[in-house]
């Protein structure tokens, strides 16, 4: 079920795209009472609504956004977002427990799992839900601090209980599915969208954390877990990294303002290169295999040999699935060494910027070129990590990502710009 979130105005003709057109939106909730206040009400309350939508946006000053991954093989960690509220009316108050229609919650309104939306009428940047919420009165003014993060949270708060091992076979889609569910994630609030999965899995007893079991699920299948911009928990598995969604760029920046349109010019590019993220020989075995390895033989000439391995995975494809993760663990680690952060820009009157704040996923691809120093450095990366920090007058969009190899189907094959074949996949 989705949240039935308020419809977003579409700004008048020849408004300024900017930071005053994002809309912070609480749903809070409503108590409803099965027995119509009768003698028997103190017992009797029914489940939340969440359909008391309230627009905050006047109440807050900003908001900041992080969502990602740490390095290139890591996993997303819970999104996060977080703002002050002017707090005049004392609505937002940990101590405010009377819903719209007087009804005492016996809880704060705006308090821990009320979801949240930042968006613009273009769609959602984030959803999530509230996590902290910390009032400070100072002398008669009230401000409430609300700390907030995406459904994968749900997970992280969830360590499993040892059930009787179960699941041999599954695929990682139902794996997902059975984990989500034992961790009683309220999937009226939280949409799933999980594809199939590869390769079954062996039997598990789910007697980890919800959220590592997760990770673990989707790096034995070979895919990525995360939430989405919409809020819902997502799996995406080789096939659909495959796809032209993960496959094709969607951006691209540039440092050339006389590039043509549909190019985005950042404020600055960092870029650091650090010898303690390059790896070169990758191990990979499922439980109780045999562990099967890949080395990139130049960069060990280079680099010398700096190894990660991963010896917990549970796919029961045997030793040939195990070799085909590794192949592509060293893949993704090719450029590991080069991280481009921040890409940073005002995406507040250019609709370049505006429209990318909008498309970009975790794992999107996206093009890079500098010219510099009588020279141009083209990359082909994939996103780790995005942020918006947005002010009333200021919309900062900043992303991490790091180099990788192009997916089979790039669109440039159909202008047939030949010269950029080196963006293949090896082996595809």
């Amino acid at each position: 079920m989705t949240i039935p979130w308020p419809p977003i105005p579409a700004p008048a003709p020849e408004t300024a795209l900017g930071a005053d057109l994002v809309h912070l939106t609480l749903a809070l909730p409503t108590a409803r009472d099965v027995w119509d206040r009768a003698r028997w009400d103190s017992a009797t309350w029914d489940a939340l609504d969440y359909n008391d939508f309230v627009d905050a946006s006047c109440d807050a000053a900003g908001v900041t956004i992080e969502r990602g991954r740490t390095d290139p093989l890591g996993h997303a960690q819970p999104g996060k977002a977080s703002f002050d509220l002017d707090n005049r009316t004392g609505l937002y108050s940990p101590w405010n427990t009377l819903d719209a229609t007087g009804a005492d919650l016996g809880g704060p309104v705006l308090g821990p799992d009320v979801p949240v939306r930042v968006a613009t009428a273009t769609g959602p940047l984030w959803t999530g839900f509230v996590r902290t919420t910390t009032e400070t009165d100072d002398a008669g003014e009230s401000t409430v601090a609300v700390d907030c993060t995406d459904a994968t949270s749900f997970l992280g708060d969830a360590n499993g209980l040892e059930q009787a091992s179960q699941g041999g076979g599954e695929k990682a889609g139902a794996r997902l599915a059975r984990i989500i569910a034992a961790a009683a994630v309220p999937t009226a609030l939280v949409d799933l969208d999980l594809d199939a999965g590869a390769v079954a899995l062996q039997p598990t007893t789910l007697a980890k954390g919800a959220l590592e079991e997760a990770w673990l699920t989707a790096d034995s299948d070979g895919g990525v877990f995360a939430a989405t911009r919409a809020g819902a928990l997502r799996y995406v598995d080789p096939a659909g990294l495959d796809t032209p969604e993960f496959g094709e760029p969607v951006a691209h920046f540039t440092d050339d303002v006389y590039e043509a349109d549909g190019t985005l010019c950042p404020i600055s590019f960092t870029i650091k290169a650090s010898r303690d993220t390059v790896k070169n020989v990758v191990s990979v075995a499922a439980a109780g295999g045999t562990a099967q390895t890949v080395t990139d033989p130049v960069s060990v000439a280079r680099h010398g040999a700096r190894s990660t391995q991963r010896l917990d995975l549970i796919h029961a494809g045997g030793d040939p699935y195990s070799l085909a993760l590794a192949r592509a663990m060293l893949a993704r680690l090719a450029g590991a060494d080069l991280t481009v952060s921040p890409i940073d820009g005002v995406p507040t009157d250019s609709e370049d910027w505006y429209a990318a704040a909008h498309v970009l996923e975790l794992g999107s691809r996206v093009e890079l070129t500098r010219y510099r120093f009588g020279q141009t450095l083209h990359v082909l990366a994939t996103v780790d990590a995005i942020s918006h920090h947005i002010t009333l007058d200021q919309w900062t969009m900043t992303i991490r990502c790091s180099p990788g190899q192009q997916s089979s189907g790039w669109s440039r094959w159909d202008a047939a710009l030949w010269d950029q074949s080196v963006w293949d996949r090896p082996g595809a």
